[in-house]
């Protein structure tokens, strides 16, 4: 079995990108995305927690809960569409019907995602003169590809794409996904969406299962200030263009969704807002998922622990302190905790760390945190960023 590591959402057969401009943002700078499948497709999705859900969460919920097929994804930037009430879902509507028109399928197989300022009515109906171009323009090279994750982004400082192309056996298929997402970023999804496709064969439900496998380790266990917002969603469509010939390879699919939602996941953290540091926290050695999932979020959401990785302050004090007001159940007596390579606390003891030993760990871009807990046999990972003073500048300027 052989794994490509390659980044082209339209590098999967059949699927078509675009980008361009309908009237959201200022100066014309692009603010649609488009991707489109040769015919309707199994559809799964996951989306926010938030119990205050935009219209197109609902939108996509209603298309999900009914089983339909979905042929298109269309991607609004710069308005949110949230806490606009019917209004706002019919908006979500007007633009599905209306990207559906021109690409010859019904209105219910197009899922429209938005993001930006929420609370802003969208008013659809100034947007709708420029979604004939913006099917027109549809296109499979790569550079239409790229172009349609640019038009994604809000905060972000880059562009988001990860693909694995998969050999295994008699199987070959292909998955590849965009994301956007910088800030507002903590499990239960973040403000990020993503869209992923596959040109495998795979039923509705074994896709969302695939989906929800995946998604749980890699988009659900990311946070870059503790907050959610009211539209996240990551979508997968399959093309259903390559039939799967060995059933055991179904792993084989998981274990290639589960990386490429890992690398935008990951991408997404390292591009939170003013982000300098990569923080992986790995949590070991608790008695229930839950014990190990509590430690890893009460540590990568704590504003003293992210500020002493912003400053380079060796200071594992707010580690283990964090560790301990958790809630989680744990074997105080065996807890340890190492930072990189070095071991911080053990037998309810800080360690001596010699001060160059110390700054050259809190130096690197990147940096490990592991934690145990006692001697169970459950695990939890999470990947967190630092918090920055720029992150109080984007966000102290969002709607200005």
């Amino acid at each position: 079995m052989g794994i490509e590591n390659q980044t082209s959402l339209t590098s999967v057969l059949g699927v078509k990108a675009a980008s361009g401009y309908l009237g959201i943002k200022r100066d014309e700078v692009p603010d649609a995305a488009l991707f489109a499948i040769p015919h309707p497709g199994a559809y799964a999705g996951v989306f926010t927690q938030n119990q205050f859900k935009s219209a197109c969460v609902e939108s996509s919920l209603d298309r999900l809960h009914a089983g339909k097929s979905i042929q298109a994804v269309l991607i609004t930037s710069g308005n949110a569409n949230a806490g606009t009430g019917l209004q706002g879902r019919a908006d979500t509507e007007m633009l599905a019907a209306a990207t559906a028109e021109q690409i010859g399928c019904k209105a219910d197989e197009v899922i429209v995602l938005h993001t930006g300022v929420i609370g802003v009515p969208l008013h659809a109906e100034k947007l709708l003169p420029k979604i004939p171009a913006l099917v027109s323009a549809l296109s499979a090279s790569s550079e239409a590809g790229a172009k349609a994750a640019e038009a994604m982004r809000t905060t972000d400082t880059f562009s988001k794409a990860s693909r694995r192309q998969v050999h295994a056996g008699d199987d070959a298929f292909t998955i590849a996904g965009v994301a956007k997402g910088a800030g507002m970023i903590h499990p239960r999804l973040a403000t990020m969406l993503s869209v992923l496709v596959t040109d495998l064969d795979i039923p509705q439900e074994a896709l969302q299962k695939a989906l929800q496998t995946a998604v749980s380790t890699t988009f659900n266990a990311i946070s870059v200030d503790g907050d959610t917002s009211p539209n996240d969603s990551v979508i997968l469509l399959s093309t259903g263009e390559k039939q799967l010939k060995d059933s055991g390879n179904i792993s084989v699919f998981q274990d290639a969704l589960t990386e490429v939602c890992e690398d935008l996941a990951k991408m997404i953290v390292k591009d939170g807002e003013g982000a300098t540091k990569f923080i992986e926290v790995e949590v070991t050695g608790a008695e229930t998922f839950t014990d190990a999932e509590t430690v890893a979020v009460t540590v990568v959401t704590s504003p003293l622990v992210k500020t002493a990785f912003f400053g380079e302050d060796f200071n594992p004090g707010r580690i283990v302190s964090a560790v301990g007001r958790s809630g989680a159940k744990m074997d105080w007596e065996k807890v340890s905790v190492k930072i990189g390579d070095i071991l911080v606390f053990k037998d309810e003891v800080f360690a001596v760390v010699d001060q160059d030993s110390a700054q050259a760990v809190m130096k690197a871009d990147t940096l490990h945190v592991a934690i145990k807990i006692g001697n169970g046999e459950h695990r939890s990972r999470y990947f967190t960023s630092d918090l920055t003073y720029d992150y109080v500048r984007i966000n102290s300027e969002y709607t200005t």
